[in-house]
This record gives C-alpha cells, sequence and structure tokens, in this order.
C-alpha cells in the first residue's frame, strides 16, 4: 500500500505567513483561553483548541512547519503571558515540537488507509490494547495514589470505568467503519480525524508527554501525571475533532485533489 502524503499548493511565502498567524493563536489557546499549572497538579494544561491548532498546522503546512509552530507557541507563550513562577520546562516544549511534527505522517497514514480493511484491523487492535490496559489496571489495584492521598478502587468503580471505556472504545469502532466518506477530500468524515487525533495524543500528549513532564516535575509523580494526560487526552480528542474538521472545510481549496 502506497502511502498518499497530504499535498497543498500553498506557496513557501503564504506557508510563512501562516505559521505565524498559527503561532499566535495558539499562544492565545495555550496561554490565554487555556488552564495551566493548576496548584494541586503543576503538570497539567486544557486549552481549548491549541493542540489541535499544532496538529492542523502539521497536516497543512508540513511536519517541519508543525514542528516550528509547536516549538514558537509553547515559547513563545511562556516568556509573554506565563505568571506561574515556574522555570521554562524545554521538556514540555519538546512534547508540542513532537506533536508538531509526527502529526503530519498519522494524519496521512489515516487518510491513506480510511477506505480499506488495514484501517479497521489497526482500530480494532489499537482500542482493544488500551481498553484491556485499563481494564486489568482496575482489577489488579484495589487502591490508587495520587500525590499524598489514597483513593480506593470499589467495585462499583471499577465496574464503571471498564464498562464505559468499552463502550466509548466500541463506538468508536463500529461508527469509523458505519461511516465513510462520499468523495476525495481530505477527511471527509470526521471520524478519521478522530482517529488520527487519538492517536497524537495518545502517543505524544499521554505517552511521551507524561515521561517528559516526569522529567521535570520528578518521576516520583509520574502515576498522577499518567492518569491526568489520560482525562486531559479524554477532553482533547473531541476538541480536536471539532476544530481540526472546521479548518479542513475551510481551508480545503489549498489540498491538492488525487
Amino acid at each position: 500500500m502506497k502511502i498518499q502524503w497530504i499535498k497543498t499548493n500553498l506557496t513557501a511565502i503564504q506557508k510563512i505567513c501562516l505559521s505565524g498567524l498559527f503561532i499566535a493563536i495558539a499562544v492565545i489557546l495555550q496561554k490565554v483561553v487555556a488552564i495551566n499549572y493548576l496548584a494541586f497538579a503543576p503538570f497539567v494544561r486544557v486549552s481549548l483548541g491549541g493542540p489541535a491548532l499544532v496538529m492542523f498546522g502539521s497536516i497543512l503546512l508540513g511536519p517541519i512547519y508543525g514542528l516550528f509552530i509547536g516549538v514558537a507557541s509553547d515559547l513563545l507563550g511562556y516568556f509573554i503571558f506565563d505568571a506561574s513562577g515556574y522555570p521554562l520546562f524545554l521538556q514540555v516544549t519538546a512534547i508540542y515540537a513532537l506533536l508538531g511534527f509526527v502529526s503530519y505522517f498519522v494524519f496521512s497514514l489515516v487518510y491513506s488507509l480510511r477506505n480499506t480493511k488495514a484501517l479497521t484491523i489497526i482500530e480494532i487492535a489499537f482500542v482493544s490494547v488500551i481498553w484491556i490496559t485499563i481494564s486489568l489496571f482496575m482489577l489488579l489495584n484495589n487502591q490508587i495514589k495520587l500525590f499524598s492521598t489514597t483513593y480506593d478502587l470499589t467495585v462499583l468503580s471499577k465496574v464503571l470505568v471498564i464498562s464505559i471505556s468499552g463502550v466509548i472504545f466500541l463506538s468508536i469502532i463500529l461508527l469509523s467503519n458505519l461511516i465513510k466518506p462520499k468523495d476525495g477530500s481530505v477527511f471527509a468524515s470526521p471520524l478519521h480525524i478522530c482517529f488520527a487525533s487519538f492517536i497524537c495524543d495518545f502517543f505524544v500528549l499521554v505517552l511521551f508527554g507524561s515521561v517528559m513532564k516526569a522529567w521535570a516535575f520528578g518521576f516520583t509523580t509520574f502515576v498522577a501525571i499518567v492518569i491526568c494526560q489520560a482525562l486531559v487526552m479524554s477532553f482533547n480528542v473531541f476538541i480536536d475533532t471539532f476544530f481540526i474538521s472546521t479548518f479542513q472545510h475551510f481551508c480545503k481549496k489549498y489540498y491538492v485533489s488525487r
């Protein structure tokens, strides 16, 4: 199977100008219209569309521009708007750099496979592994410690987490295979965007991001960081899908049809 890389008809000047625009908007979304550095969880950042804009910049402009948008938006946001008192953590900057770089490749891969059985197999395998991991964690642990507080995991909480996560993952698989694109436009189905965003968020923000933030804030907080990153991801995926779908619609004229 040949991967169909996403291509646009934008010139270098247009890409540079759009990069500047995306950086400015991303700074606002990630530092002004966002939740940053909560007192009880200083590693939490909940942004209304910030990661989505970094990903879309990569999709539209390419991986190098995406990397630049990720790095510049985080650094400028820190130096202009940050009032937390925390030092600059380049580990956090690395998270957005990687998000901006890999999104182009992930979305291109999902687009190339969107009408094939291979994507269905990948979806089933991917969400099954995550659901099994969540289920095993809930079944094998009776308590969870976040910082200095220990919480009991009751039978009801275990059943609810396993059941709800199972329903969500099953719905993603069923819907993404029932709703197919009707034309050749890029990511005609928002569910393809949802799945691609899910992959990016999981590998970059949850896995890589947890390691980088644990490096910055201390590895004793690693479990708490993973849990918080996973919770933020569950919020981000739907926000990312909405923003990227909207951006794609308004920018569809710039994509090279195949």
